[in-house]
């Protein structure tokens, strides 16, 4: 959010400007330069701005990218050489402005992480690791390992859209008929059918489920905003309750759990992999992390490790983690490979949330179908068995359905 603001200095001038962030932490910096504050008030245009210019590059993308990168800086192309070859090659409009920022950043004389970090689209995990490789001079073994990263970062992202793609659809269409037949076929079948107090109960309830639509349609509408919300302060509220709670729901709590784990080990590796010490990597990694019950814990063992334990020990002090994860880690120490041990628990991670997903998938295609089938049983069973039973009265049988 953008805000703007107008304050007095010590020697009583008045200043005004425009200052993105949380509110809190912009009256915090303004206090801290000793000024006192007349105005404080949200820029709705600036920030509605702000919103719909906002975009971030696809993960696919960034592997892509950075590959393209090492390889060139590998045949001896220098840096600046190699951001202008991909801006005239990229097709992506985020990416291609972003490097022109870069170009022109560069030839301003600032350092690559700081023209990554102005262009305010790259990942927090690019902009940590590149300043460590510029110090370092393994920009190369940088792009390698983003390109990596990211690469299997874009095949989770597949994996998951796959998954939930069919049941959305397949949802979003049921629900289109449902309001489709509410608003349309079932007001004329109810005008043509006369509907008598001794009707069947499922006649009854779909009328009742009609009518309800047809009044209060807008609740409809304002109810997945509702729940939205409502997720939204359970979960600030609640937030370590709330977590762990979750992690137990069957089939879907083992699988976020899983997945939690893959990008937790995963930028871990990263960050060892190209020189950041244990406590720092762990300290981005707590900055970044939008659920407080993991950051909670990233923090925890960043206090163990602080105090005195090595990095397993802290992990076998915390019953979050599973047995085995605290076995491979002290593997890894001990052989001065933790960042190799720690993409090994990643990608056994990443394999099996794929594994599962692929599970959920399989029982969820089924269930839709069994849900779909049972809706049209239900509204055939509410109007069209008794058309058949009125038919029969009126041609002198008796033949109740």
């Amino acid at each position: 959010m953008y805000y703007r603001y107008s304050v007095l200095t010590e020697t009583g001038n008045e200043i005004k400007g425009i200052e993105e962030g949380a509110l809190a932490k912009i009256k915090e910096r303004l206090k801290e330069k000793n000024y006192y504050i007349l105005s404080l008030e949200t820029d709705i245009f600036k920030s509605i701005r702000f919103i719909l210019e906002r975009k971030t590059i696809k993960p696919q993308s960034l592997a892509v990218f950075f590959e393209d990168l090492a390889n060139m800086l590998k045949t001896g192309i220098a840096i600046n050489e190699a951001i202008a070859a991909l801006e005239d090659s990229s097709v992506e409009p985020v990416l291609t402005k972003a490097l022109a920022s870069i170009a022109d950043d560069l030839a301003s004389g600032f350092s690559l992480a700081k023209t990554f970090e102005r262009t305010r689209v790259f990942p927090w995990q690019v902009i940590s690791v590149l300043r460590v490789g510029e110090k370092s001079g393994n920009l190369e073994e940088v792009f390698c390992d983003l390109s990596l990263y990211y690469s299997r970062e874009a095949d989770f992202l597949r994996s998951l859209k796959n998954a939930v793609i069919y049941p959305l659809v397949v949802f979003s269409m049921l629900v289109a008929v449902m309001f489709y037949v509410s608003f349309k076929v079932i007001p004329h079948l109810e005008a043509l059918l006369p509907i008598r107090d001794n009707a069947y109960l499922s006649t009854r309830l779909l009328l009742f489920f009609s009518h309800f639509l047809k009044d209060f349609w807008f609740l409809c509408l304002l109810l997945p905003v509702g729940i939205a919300l409502i997720y939204s302060r359970f979960k600030k509220s609640q937030a370590e309750r709330f977590a762990s709670c979750y992690y137990k729901i069957s089939l879907v709590g083992p699988v976020a759990k899983d997945a939690a784990f893959s990008a937790f080990f995963s930028n871990l590796a990263v960050l060892l992999r190209n020189g950041i010490n244990i406590v720092d990597a762990l300290s981005l990694i707590e900055e970044t992390i939008s659920y407080q019950f993991l950051a909670k814990r990233v923090q925890r063992l960043k206090d163990c490790i602080i105090s005195g334990l090595s990095f397993w020990q802290a992990i076998e002090k915390d019953t979050f983690f599973p047995v085995f994860i605290y076995y491979s880690i002290r593997k890894g120490e001990e052989m001065g490979r933790l960042d190799e041990y720690l993409q090994g628990l990643s990608k056994y991670y990443f394999d099996k949330v794929s594994r599962r997903t692929r599970v959920i998938l399989g029982f969820i295609q089924p269930a839709l179908l069994i849900f779909c089938a049972v809706a049209l049983l239900f509204i055939v069973s509410a109007f069209i068995m008794p058309v058949y039973s009125n038919l029969s009265n009126i041609a002198g049988g008796s033949i109740k359905f």
